[in-house]
């Protein structure tokens, strides 16, 4: 997204905020030494170590039930949709 808005002209002030409603992930993510142990990641992943380090991604935890990405990966109760709905901007769903 950042290079898409360079591209357009546009100068991103600051990191790139993701969002991790995963601990396993998100101590990954923020902690780099936690890589080495980490077996199962192939070495393409290790760009995510070096993302977080150069300060491009700046990754911080949600709690579950604030994470507004589940809008487009689960089936949820109505309030819930309204209330990730007005997260994103959105007036009506």
């Amino acid at each position: 997204m950042s290079n898409l808005l360079h591209e357009m002209g546009f100068s991103p002030t600051g990191p790139s905020v993701l969002r991790i409603d995963n601990q396993s992930a998100f101590s990954v993510a923020k902690h780099p030494e936690h890589h080495g142990r980490m077996k199962q990641l192939d070495l393409s992943w290790y760009w995510l170590r070096d993302v977080v380090h150069k300060e491009l991604i700046a990754p911080t935890f949600v709690p579950t039930a604030d994470q507004p990405a589940d809008i487009l990966t689960k089936s949820l109760v109505k309030p819930k949709v309204e209330l990730f709905c007005g997260m994103m901007g959105l007036e009506r769903c």
